[in-house]
């Protein structure tokens, strides 16, 4: 193939992907069934793995409104009330085949009166290791954005136990049982907050053509520069 210039043979081999692999072009970004507490009774059921938030649907009108309502109650007037808890439910709700690394988590995320201190994705296996991933709020209070997680592809960004290693990664990855959002409040009153549209995903189509955009034009700026400092030979 001769290219013009390193931009030209760029696009040409962005190009050539897309031909040979036209089937990417139309893949899903959403994999499995994400969950948004639309239906009712509210299915799949999450639960509070620590007792200490109250969990409710909304409205319970199995309408495109709903949403988990997560409520801490005031630590003052609520004798043994704790600082935080994880609402999760069954990994096989959301996706029942095997997780790839290059799989992250999206969900959008409410908050009434006052962010959370800590507010993490957290997934792991019955009995088991679980892992989490640190996220921020992309909206203030009292309105909802969409926050996206880290993908599975670094261990290290789910680590919250710092003797777990890769290894264990994979493996409990290969067997995940549950998943679901870990909140940490951020002070004594009453605190509520809100989830939906909990969802696996997976990186767009133009996402890959542009990773192998950015590779092969590393590749031929490194070649160019290779070229350019090849003694000249004079007659």
């Amino acid at each position: 193939m001769s290219c013009k210039s390193y931009r030209t043979c760029v696009g040409a081999a962005v190009c050539a992907v897309a031909l040979m692999f036209p089937s990417v072009l139309l893949a899903n970004s959403i994999v499995g069934v994400p969950v948004d507490w639309d239906t009712y009774p509210p299915s799949p059921d999450w639960s509070a793995l620590s007792g200490e938030a109250t969990l409710l649907e909304t409205t319970g009108n199995g309408n495109a409104t709903d949403w988990l309502q997560i409520t801490f109650e005031d630590i003052g007037s609520t004798p043994g009330a704790d600082w935080f808890d994880t609402v999760s439910g069954e990994s096989s709700d959301l996706f029942a085949l095997t997780w790839e690394t290059d799989y992250w988590i999206e969900f959008d995320f409410w908050a009434g009166d006052v962010l959370p201190e800590t507010l993490q994705v957290r997934w792991g296996v019955d009995g088991g290791r679980t892992w989490g991933n640190t996220v921020s709020p992309v909206a203030g209070v009292d309105s909802w954005g969409t926050i996206r997680t880290d993908s599975f592809s670094d261990y290290l960004n789910w680590q919250i136990n710092p003797l777990d290693d890769e290894g264990e990664f994979l493996a409990d990855l290969g067997a995940i049982d549950w998943i679901g959002v870990y909140i940490f409040r951020d002070g004594t009153d009453e605190e509520v907050y809100g989830v939906d549209d909990f969802k696996l995903m997976v990186p767009e189509p133009e996402e890959y053509l542009m990773l192998i955009a950015a590779l092969v034009t590393a590749v031929l700026v490194l070649r160019r520069q290779r070229l350019a400092t090849v003694p000249v030979k004079v007659a």
